[in-house]
């Protein structure tokens, strides 16, 4: 890939400006302060544009500054554009016959984050291999005067991870794609823990032993639906046999109750007749029974009907004739209580108490001397005896007092059962009866007794309601007479048949419960014969999914196969890539530090090629005496030398297979004439494969740029608002002008 052109408005001293570039070295030749590295500037300003907005704006101008890369290769067209104010970016990818391939446009700031800025950056990637600015800078652009790599910041780190290969190919994610594609077949993990989830070829194999099972289930089935055919063989005869046999069976336990309920029949008919004869008998004994007992409920005095509320009313009399009995002998033995208490004893105690009182005195005069004593011992005495009598009086009070009580509670209750009796004679008088005593107890008495003939009466006449009428009872002796002649008729014709075959009353239920139990034996069996049956369905199924499950299982093991070579390769290749990648990145220090060398010795003459490389990234020559030096221990040229081969080699690192523009401003300002020979036959070396632009003001390089037919643009005072002169459109023409 090469820089076909480099587009330019109001960029730095350039106010509108177009310069295209060719294949092999091209020379932009100018004097100081033309604007060689402005142009040179041009180039990382437009890929990842300026965070100093004002660094290329003109002098006091407010203008935008816009500039654009055309990148051409065999096939395509790659065009990049930057508005340098607002970073708005379009990256134009374009094929041979100028079709889009691939087009973007949006804001690309140099400090942004925006998911933009991402696609952009990868797009660069894809076709520069550089997604950095400083990376850029470090490898594809040799700035004036820097050569050297700065040591500061996370450039270091940068070249690392791109000479370890982190860039081109990310092998962590290499690797994690091998063992994700691996896991995607398999959970068994031959590296540690097993996955808990099955895999494909974990259910292909899990599937296969199900078809095993099945397969050995259905060779077996082709036995088992011989057997069973047997079976079923074997059942259809005897259900057929026993079929006819339990047919039979009913026919004839049906002919046998029909003979036994002829039989019963006739003992019905037969007993029915006896009924009628004995209920035609006791009818007339019930019609005389029933007057008799309508002649005696005449004479109780009562009516037939007794009205609802009698019975009560007898029984509340009675029951308040007995309770005022009751009260008045409780009122007698009352008033017995009271007359016993009598009149209080006072006359005993005031005896008693002079008695007390002349034997007190008695004594004193005999012993005057106890005189005192003994009138104190009477007064004592006396004191308790009115006590004791007092006492008595109280509890004899208070007996008379509830005993008083007690007969008016009697004597109430008396006059409310008095009012009550007077209430329940008007009730008698209301129904036509006399309430007087006598009658009370004579309708009492002849209650029960008319109870019972009632009761009786009732009995008689249901019993009559339920037998039926003389008449009714003739109609049916007759019917029944008629039926007995048929039915004996019919057994006399069915008697020949009989015989002795007819089994007894006893024998029936057992010979019915054999029948019920071949019946019961010949469903069960039906019933497994219907079972059988779907049995064989299903291994007649089975035997034809036999060749599926064999089909299956062949497509299955195939499948297994190639997953189990899938997975045995992906298996190997993780382990040799892994491998591989640990030691090469820790090789590839070595390696570039071999083609440092290899740069340095052929721009020193061979004088030095001895590189090694620190993890800081600073350097250290091997001198011709064989010990080993920091690189500010040599000349400026040579340290020029040395950075010069460690961007070139890096320049091939970064490219990586692309053959990308190598961009170089007075990158041999502090070689000698030799060592700038040496690099320029390295450079023209180089331009065989990668396009060179070098911007430099010597003239001599020019002459030799002219000679050797580059691509030489010269740069003059004229050059900022027009455009490039360019000198190949004549070579002849170009070194005229030289000269």
């Amino acid at each position: 890939m090469i820089l076909r052109r480099l587009e330019l408005k109001n960029f730095g001293r350039f106010g509108q400006m177009t310069v295209e570039f060719r294949r092999g070295i091209n020379l932009v030749s100018g004097p100081n302060e033309s604007g060689k590295s402005t142009l040179m500037e041009a180039v990382p300003a437009i890929l990842f544009g300026c965070r100093n907005k004002e660094r290329y704006r003109p002098w006091g101008k407010q203008v935008e500054s816009e500039g654009g890369l055309v990148f051409e290769e065999r096939d395509r067209v790659v065009r990049v554009t930057r508005d340098l104010q607002s970073d708005r970016v379009t990256l134009v990818e374009k094929d041979g016959l100028h079709q889009n391939l691939y087009t973007f446009e949006g804001q690309v700031a140099p400090s942004g984050r925006s998911s933009e800025r991402s696609e952009y950056l990868e797009q660069l990637v894809r076709l520069l291999g550089v997604s950095d600015e400083e990376m850029l800078r470090a490898s594809l652009f040799f700035g004036q005067g820097s050569l050297e790599l700065p040591g500061k910041g996370g450039l270091p780190a940068k070249i690392k991870t791109l000479l370890s290969g982190f860039v081109e190919v990310d092998y962590d994610q290499v690797l994690a794609s091998l063992n994700e594609d691996y896991f995607a077949i398999t959970k068994v993990n031959p590296w540690g823990k097993d996955k808990s989830k099955d895999r494909e070829l974990d259910s292909i194999v899990a599937r296969i032993g199900e078809l095993e099972k099945r397969w050995y289930a259905a060779r077996d089935a082709s036995e088992k639906l011989d057997a069973l055919r047997t079976r079923m063989a074997h059942l259809e005869e005897e259900l057929e046999v026993d079929r006819g046999e339990h047919e039979k069976g009913e026919r004839y336990l049906g002919w046998v109750r029909r003979q036994w309920q002829l039989e019963e029949r006739e003992q019905l008919l037969r007993k029915d007749f006896n009924r009628i004869d004995r209920e035609s008998g006791k009818v007339g004994e019930l019609d005389k029974e029933r007057n008799e007992l309508l002649e005696s409920l005449k004479k109780t005095g009562l009516p037939q009907e007794i009205p609802e509320d009698l019975t009560i009313l007898l029984s509340e009399a009675e029951k308040i004739r007995r309770e005022l009995v009751q009260l008045q002998a409780e009122g007698v033995r009352v008033r017995e209580k009271l007359l016993a208490l009598g009149d209080l004893p006072w006359k005993k105690t005031l005896l008693q108490s002079l008695a007390v009182w002349g034997a007190a005195a008695l004594v004193g005069g005999l012993w005057s001397s106890t005189l005192i004593w003994a009138l104190s011992l009477a007064g004592v005495a006396t004191f308790a005896l009115w006590i004791y009598f007092m006492l008595q009086a109280s509890r004899t009070n208070a007996e008379r007092g509830r005993l008083k009580g007690q007969g008016q509670q009697i004597e109430l209750r008396r006059e409310e059962l008095q009012a009550q009796l007077e209430g329940l004679d008007d009730r008698f008088q209301a129904l036509g009866m006399s309430p007087t005593a006598v009658e009370l107890v004579r309708m009492q008495k002849n209650l029960d007794h008319h109870k019972k003939i009632s009761l009786r009466l009732r009995e008689v006449e249901s019993a009559l309601k339920v037998l039926e009428e003389e008449g009714a009872l003739q109609h049916e002796r007759s019917g029944l007479v008629q039926e007995l002649a048929v039915l004996e008729e019919r057994m006399e014709k069915e008697k020949p048949l009989r015989g002795d075959a007819l089994i007894s009353r006893e024998e029936l239920p057992e010979a019915e419960a054999k029948l019920k139990q071949l019946g019961e034996s010949i469903t069960a069996r039906e019933k497994e014969l219907l079972e059988l049956t779907r049995e064989e369905a299903s291994l007649a199924g089975e035997l034809f999914e036999l060749r599926q499950i064999e089909e299956e299982g062949e497509l299955l093991q195939e499948r297994r196969e190639r997953l189990a070579k899938r997975k045995n390769a992906l298996a190997t290749a993780y382990n040799l890539l892994s491998e591989s990648v640990e030691e090469f990145r820790l090789t590839y220090m070595e390696r570039f530090a071999s083609d440092v060398g290899r740069f340095l010795a052929q721009m020193s003459g061979g004088r030095y090629s001895a590189v090694k490389l620190m993890d800081d990234f600073s350097i250290e020559l091997c001198d011709a005496a064989g010990d080993w030096h920091a690189s500010d221990f040599f000349s400026r040229g040579t340290v020029d030398a040395l950075y010069f081969s460690v961007r070139l080699a890096l320049s091939r690192h970064l490219c990586r297979g692309r053959r990308l523009p190598i961009l170089l401003d007075d990158p041999l300002v502090n070689l000698d004439r030799g060592r700038c020979s040496d690099a320029l036959q390295l450079i023209e070396k180089i331009s065989a494969d990668h396009q060179i632009i070098l911007f430099a003001h010597d003239e001599e390089l020019l002459r030799r740029g002219t000679r050797d037919r580059w691509q030489v643009l010269t740069l003059g005072e004229s050059a900022a608002s027009g455009q490039a002169r360019h000198t190949e459109r004549s070579e002849d023409i170009e070194q005229l002008r030289l000269l």
